[in-house]
């Protein structure tokens, strides 16, 4: 179940005859995987041969990263006179980065062609040409975790244009050459696709992303994540931080406040109920007593294997979430109301203990009692528990002993994350310090700010779609589109009665279309934006913002969304 995404079985990677793409699809004799602990940069190095002259416009593969989660892909070439990899897989100073680009996660489960992304290369707003030769060439992933593929040895890809051969995997760029399987097997090769266009090619990337926020967000969700990327790694950052620590949400209204527990841990007695040791499902529990919390008064609550408790079930996480590996996404858009000490426990470990629960008095009392981890080949038993005031509606989470040893072998097996999440999709208010935390307010209900996006790439010669989303109550509003930016962080638009509203970009450099949800004739939240079939317009930017009408927003009566940058391309 937890052998890091083994995927659908794979094409052969056979020689392509067509031109453009160059397609490496090796056959994996083994399975495809992805690290054990991703890393924040890694580097897969080839030898490169160049028959005849092709303009890079794009590089597509797959990835083990969460939906959304937001990359680059570099490519790097060996220096001029260096023709090979080989010999160079330790010397930076031996390669020279030559095209990047945004890449985007689209989860940690699913087929191979699913899980593909596709990152638009450029070097100074155009396209690499690669002119005939020999080199070194490195994809270089930075925030993303690439998918891999156990060979028997490396693959030999090769076309009309180009020959991808050999390979060397890296965890860190330019260290020794590392397995990311824990043993000796070391033959992992590149899935994935070289695209381009022969000869000189006019290239642009058209890409689209946005910055700043609108007004008014209101989240009643917390979390803090320990992973890979903690000092020391998942495992021990989680222990150094949360040992001796509890979190406390007490209730207030319909809202909770988070403090630094200050409660008292109870081992569990002789007569405290086990849950069943599963792997990565929950039970529920009927409470004696209804139990009142910030979205109204539960009767049961379903525990966790993995670290976290709620008002309804949530083994099953939206957005390709996993119940074993702890994400922002997962917790703050859960289907029910939880509290959340997520990681991949594992209770059905030799010699592990076991979730058990208990009432004493107007307290529920449910504790991971010594609960093993990953791997089984080591003893790190941890133990957290979770109590319950009937009486006054706190909950309050004591870290007692958080195991500092890692190494689960798994996709983030040793990750942590704390905090707690209303049910339902919340907006992120980004993470907290438990060292540092005082208090932190929780208001319910939640709600997300004016928010303007498109789906599609702003292509020349297409129509495109600004689409505005989370309006407040039925009305009308204004999407602008303007050739300027505000300078960070905007105007502060308090002058004009809009206090926590920023303009973003210059809507005197642009031009205005009204939105609306009344179903008024031709009028609606997404205005159509046709972009000029002229290549000339290639690398121009173009920037948008909506302000929509809300008298009981402010004394000005309206709102403001974040903004949206568009660079127009050609792919």
């Amino acid at each position: 179940m937890k052998l890091l995404s083994t995927l659908a079985p794979a094409f052969v990677c056979a020689a392509v005859v067509a031109q453009s793409p160059l397609v490496c699809n090796p056959l994996a004799p083994v399975a495809y995987y992805g690290w054990n602990t991703p890393p924040a940069v890694h580097t897969t190095m080839k030898n490169l041969t160049v028959t005849s002259q092709v303009t890079l416009q794009a590089i597509a593969t797959p990835l083990l990263s969460p939906v959304g989660q937001v990359g680059t892909l570099e490519v790097w070439l060996t220096n001029t006179g260096i023709t090979t990899y080989v010999g160079n897989e330790t010397i930076a100073a031996n390669w020279t980065m030559v095209a990047s680009g945004q890449i985007i996660g689209k989860g940690t489960t699913g087929s191979l062609i699913s899980l593909e992304a596709t990152s638009c290369q450029s070097i100074g707003g155009g396209g690499l040409v690669l002119n005939p030769g020999s080199y070194g060439i490195a994809f270089k992933y930075v925030g993303v975790t690439p998918l891999l593929v156990a060979v028997g040895v490396p693959h030999t890809a090769t076309n009309a244009e180009l020959t991808l051969s050999g390979g060397a995997i890296q965890y860190t760029p330019w260290t020794v050459p590392q397995p990311p399987i824990g043993g000796t097997y070391t033959a992992w090769d590149w899935r994935g696709q070289i695209i381009y266009q022969n000869g000189v090619f006019p290239h642009a990337c058209a890409e689209s992303s946005t910055f700043g926020a609108g007004c008014y967000k209101v989240s009643g969700s917390a979390y803090q994540e320990f992973g890979d990327s903690s000092p020391g790694g998942a495992a021990p950052a989680a222990a150094a931080a949360l040992n001796t620590r509890q979190l406390q949400f007490l209730l207030a209204g319909t809202s909770y406040i988070m403090t630094q527990g200050t409660g008292t841990y109870l081992p569990p007695s002789g007569t405290a109920t086990a849950l069943p040791a599963n792997d990565d499902g929950e039970t529920a529990i009927t409470l004696t007593q209804a139990f009142p919390y910030t979205g109204g008064v539960a009767t049961q609550l379903f525990v966790h294997t993995n670290g976290y408790i709620s008002v309804a079930s949530n083994n099953t996480l939206p957005g390709g979430n996993l119940n074993y590996i702890p994400e922002p996404s997962g917790l703050l858009n859960a289907p029910a109301t939880g509290w959340w000490c997520w990681h991949d426990f594992n209770a059905t470990e030799v010699g592990s203990g076991l979730i058990v629960y208990e009432e004493i008095g107007n307290v529920l009392y449910v504790t991971w009692n010594g609960v093993e981890s990953y791997p089984t080949t080591a003893a790190n038993p941890s133990t957290v528990q979770f109590q319950f005031d009937y009486a006054t509606g706190t909950v309050t989470t004591i870290y007692q002993n958080i195991n500092p040893v890692g190494g689960s072998g798994f996709l983030q097996g040793d990750d942590f994350m704390i905090g707690f999440s209303p049910g339902g999709e919340s907006p992120d208010a980004g993470p907290f310090d438990i060292v540092t935390l005082v208090s932190q307010n929780l208001p319910s209900p939640e709600a997300f700010p004016l928010t303007v996006g498109m789906s599609a790439r702003p292509i020349i010669g297409t129509t495109v779609n600004i689409d505005t989303t989370r309006e407040t109550g039925l009305n009308l509003g204004i999407n602008f589109v303007s050739i300027v930016a505000v300078p960070a962080p905007g105007f502060d638009l308090s002058i004009l009665g809009m206090p926590g509203c920023v303009a973003l970009i210059d809507i005197n450099q642009g031009v205005g279309n009204v939105i609306s949800n009344l179903g008024l004739p031709g009028i609606s939240m997404s205005v159509a934006f046709p972009l000029p079939n002229n290549p000339a317009f290639a690398g121009l930017t173009i920037h948008s913002q909506s302000v929509w009408l809300d008298a009981a927003a402010n004394a000005f009566g309206a709102i403001t969304s974040n903004a949206l940058t568009m660079v127009l391309g050609n792919f």
